[in-house]
């Protein structure tokens, strides 16, 4: 059975980091009902005719080009249109402010809008100001009045550092929405790993012990049939009782016992032809710290089967009311298991079970006995405090 893991990024897009479309620059364009008007007082004025489709025409060219403008402000920042776009828009609101005496200063207020959301943002705060500058300057050279040029001024400031403001969240927006897709992945790679991490310790076990089991049952089958049906018996109980886990596994559920891993390990240590004396404190544990000591049971008791070639080994548990643990040590070749789990050979299982006791605040020790004639796993918890 697999399950399938939600990716947010799948279904949002712009979660990846692409920029919206144009559709989102729409919205924008609601601004130019404000330029119609002056384009209607513009045709419908009895003027010279010259100056009267001159202003026209210099009317219609603005709406296109601001229109063209937005159309790129989604797009890539270093299209050069855009800059000459925006060099046209300003030039066209300059003659007519200062060409045609019909209040045309307000003009600026799109140039600066588009200034803002156009320049990079380190430089936007003082392209809006120029802009203003530039609004009042040329309503003073068109004839307008003190009064109206300021107001122009301060229409064209208020727009500009609206649209700063707007364009910042906007990229912060953007910058939260990386984020959270970044972290959505993150967490995708530490389920996987951790799943990863859970089959490698279910299995691995597991499949020692059948493999042993099934050897066993090859050398005495010719001579002793009826016990290697025993062992063979005993190859299907473990291999169903790891589909079981697996099955768990992959359901979420599984959390291992302590009881039940000693019980494993001291039928696959006896399989392995290795002698195990087990010591196990009469005690209540949290199912948290309990699960913990089994996965390190399970882990010591594989690395003995697998990499120690011992013929002695010891499995000691041990709580108090400071702190729990487990302690397995053998009589094999310490160095050869240290350069095994070193070498990656038992290091999944090494580094799972040390994120497992880290988790709760614990420590792990593997290496070899002071005298370098063995090995010795130490897992320990705190069973007071508070954990994560």
């Amino acid at each position: 059975m697999s399950r399938r893991i939600h990716n947010p990024m799948s279904r949002w897009p712009w979660l990846r980091g692409r920029p919206p479309g144009p559709e989102r620059a729409l919205p924008a364009v609601v601004w130019l009902a404000f330029v119609v008007f002056p384009v209607v007082d513009a045709l419908t004025n009895h003027g010279a005719p010259a100056e009267h489709w001159l202003a026209v025409w210099a009317a219609l060219m603005f709406v296109a080009t601001y229109i063209g403008l937005l159309l790129l402000l989604w797009g890539p920042h270093d299209d050069p249109r855009r800059v000459a776009l925006l060099g046209v828009l300003a030039v066209i609101a300059i003659v007519l402010t200062v060409a045609d005496h019909r209040g045309w200063g307000f003009l600026f207020t799109y140039v600066a809008a588009c200034v803002a959301v156009s320049v990079p943002s380190r430089v936007a705060f003082t392209a809006v100001v120029a802009t203003t500058a530039l609004a009042v300057g040329c309503s003073l050279l068109g004839g307008a009045s003190a009064g109206t040029a300021i107001g122009y001024g301060a229409s064209t400031i208020g727009v500009g550092l609206l649209m700063v403001l707007l364009g910042d969240l906007r990229m912060r927006n953007r910058e939260l929405s990386e984020a959270r897709a970044e972290l959505a992945r993150v967490a995708i790679v530490h389920e996987r790993e951790r799943f990863a991490r859970d089959l490698h310790d279910l299995l691995g076990h597991s499949l020692s012990v059948i493999a042993i089991k099934a050897e066993l049952a090859g050398r005495l089958l010719p001579n002793r049939p009826a016990d290697a049906a025993s062992e063979v018996a005993d190859v299907e109980q473990v291999a169903r009782q790891a589909l079981r886990e697996v099955r768990q596994a992959v359901s979420g559920y599984r959390r291992p016992t302590l009881e039940g891993e000693l019980e494993g390990a001291r039928m696959a240590l006896s399989a392995a032809g290795i002698d195990a004396a087990f010591e196990r404190a009469p005690v209540t544990l949290d199912p948290e710290i309990e699960a913990v000591l089994a996965w390190a049971v399970r882990e010591g008791a594989t690395n003995v089967i697998r990499h120690s070639g011992a013929r002695h080994c010891r499995v000691r548990v041990r709580a108090d009311e400071a702190d729990a643990g487990v302690e397995v040590v053998d009589d094999g070749a310490g160095a050869g298991a240290t350069d095994a789990a070193s070498n990656g050979d038992a290091g999944n299982g090494i580094a799972g079970l040390r994120e497992r006791a880290e988790r709760l605040r614990g420590r792990i020790e593997a290496g070899c006995v002071a005298d370098g004639s063995g090995f010795r796993l130490a897992v320990s918890v705190p069973t007071t405090g508070d954990r994560p």
